[in-house]
């Protein structure tokens, strides 16, 4: 059976990648922080690390789906 997708973790994710995407047009990925996205996202960094290991993990997720969506 397949599991069933949270909805409230869907839009934590595209709202995590959204602000990483805005701030990697101003600032480099190694000097973009945790508690800079989610003071931006409105979240607590507890909220990131339950989805992400650290921001290369996020980063490879939005390149995973951008790659998928090319393909």
């Amino acid at each position: 059976m397949a599991q069933k997708v949270d909805r409230r973790t869907l839009r934590t994710k595209k709202t995590l990648k959204a602000l990483l995407v805005k701030q990697l047009m101003t600032k480099s990925l190694e000097k973009i922080t945790v508690s800079e996205l989610t003071g931006l996202a409105g979240f607590s960094r507890g909220t990131f690390y339950l989805h992400y290991t650290d921001i290369f993990a996020l980063y490879q997720e939005l390149e995973d789906d951008v790659l998928a969506g090319i393909t």
